[in-house]
């Protein structure tokens, strides 16, 4: 797709504008990103490879309970810079879990020692 500068509409938006709108709200991208960060966790030997992973702090996530904050094992995607000169400009979509984006510590899990009602 190619972004052209153009006059402004009536709505006051150019051509540019409008396109990185339509972009940002695109569905098939937003999945692509979740689909790419969901790839580059690390795989659990003996489960479903398409259902959990573990993000980088070793926290268990599942694919289904994307945006989940009620979920044990909710996750989001964070957009990280990358390491070096370009990094700042290249950045690289990572799935983390939800308590990796509060800044809850790995140890602190409310879910242990309860049962189900």
């Amino acid at each position: 797709m190619r972004l052209t500068e153009s006059p402004a509409d009536e709505t006051g938006e150019t051509s540019t504008e409008a396109a990185l709108a339509r972009i940002a709200t695109d569905p098939f991208l937003i999945l692509q990103g979740r689909v790419e960060a969901w790839e580059r966790c690390a795989r659990i030997p003996g489960c479903d490879k398409a259902v959990w992973r573990q993000d980088a702090e070793g926290r268990v996530i599942r694919w289904s309970d994307f945006g989940d904050r009620f979920s044990r094992y909710g996750w989001e995607v964070v957009s990280r810079p990358r390491p070096g000169v370009l990094g700042r400009a290249l950045k690289r979509l990572e799935a983390v879990h939800w308590r990796g984006v509060t800044g809850e510590p790995l140890s602190a899990d409310p879910f242990l020692g309860r049962e189900a009602a």
